[in-house]
């Protein structure tokens, strides 16, 4: 195991030191850069290096889905990424993470993790191989919104999208496509009924106009304007609300911001993470269900 781990983190180092070069570099500065890391195995024979360099790049090609080309003589280059790969640097991130908390590591005592757990990653790998394999999934299902009332259902399940620290499956249960958190499934059965995956589903533009996970298509999709302090604004800058957030004013006076997408409850609660400093300056309905959220608590907690 430690000698699969070693040849792990030695690709994704390569991966590494080429995207923060930018530019071709020699195998020579290649191979310096992964000798300085020294956190897996790696031989000190030039020839050997190339073997292996030669060995990694076509699995971080098929894997990863970055290819690494040759410049000339001995030069080394990221010259492409395959369109809908996984996204590395999280992956390379999270890896990180895993690897350092292993005790033998000796750096687990200086991170701390998040204290609660992922409630329905147990289910991952079981729902990440009906996908696979297309097969139906069965499960009975808590539903928050009616009481917690629990009812079973039979879903083809396409795709897995990660929210907020929690995962949920994207699937058809009869001709509907609906969404269902992983945190939520009980006694989960992988059965034997295959189903024909549909192609047509475009899931990367899918929840664009969505906070989160809920897509409506009922709701419409709006345009908002917003404006904080310069405080929350620092915050805001730094991890935007939605990807389509515009920067319209910055100043010790104010920041300003609008952004585009659906209105649900979801995004209602992400506002008031930061009501300290929120003034909704348009659309008005989304002004005046903020302050009746706001005249409801100072009425509860008066």
């Amino acid at each position: 195991m430690k000698s699969e781990l070693d040849t792990l983190r030695r690709r994704m180092s390569v991966v590494r030191i080429l995207e923060r070069a930018g530019v071709p570099i020699s195998a020579d500065d290649l191979f310096s850069k992964l000798a300085e890391s020294r956190n897996f195995l790696y031989p000190d024979s030039r020839d050997a290096r190339m073997r292996q360099l030669q060995r990694d790049i076509p699995f971080i090609a098929d894997v990863f889905g970055i290819v690494i080309e040759r410049v000339g003589k001995s030069n080394y280059v990221i010259a492409d990424r395959v369109p809908g790969t996984v996204d590395y640097n999280r992956l390379f991130a999270d890896f990180d993470l895993l690897t350092a908390l292993n005790p033998d590591s000796g750096i687990n005592r200086h991170v701390i993790p998040e204290s609660s757990r992922n409630m329905g990653s147990e289910h991952l790998s079981e729902v990440l191989n009906a996908i696979k394999f297309r097969r139906v999934i069965e499960f009975s299902y808590v539903n928050y919104r009616t009481g917690c009332s629990e009812r079973r259902h039979s879903v083809a399940p396409h795709f897995l999208k990660e929210d907020q620290g929690l995962w949920y499956v994207v699937g058809y249960e009869g001709e509907r496509l609906l969404i269902f958190g992983l945190d939520r499934m009980k006694d989960l059965d992988i059965t034997d009924e295959e189903f024909a995956f549909d192609e047509n589903i475009d899931i990367e533009n899918y929840f664009t106009d969505c906070y989160g996970i809920w897509n409506d298509p009922a709701t419409p999709v709006e345009e908002i304007e917003l404006k904080y302090d310069s405080l929350d604004g620092s915050f805001l800058k730094a991890r935007p609300l939605h990807p389509s957030q515009k920067v319209i004013a910055d100043n010790a006076d104010e920041f300003r911001i609008t952004v585009r997408l659906k209105i649900t409850n979801d995004f209602v609660m992400e506002l008031l993470k930061r009501s300290r400093s929120l003034e909704v300056v348009r659309p008005l309905h989304l002004r005046e269900r903020v302050r009746d959220v706001f005249a409801g608590a100072l009425g509860r907690n008066s």
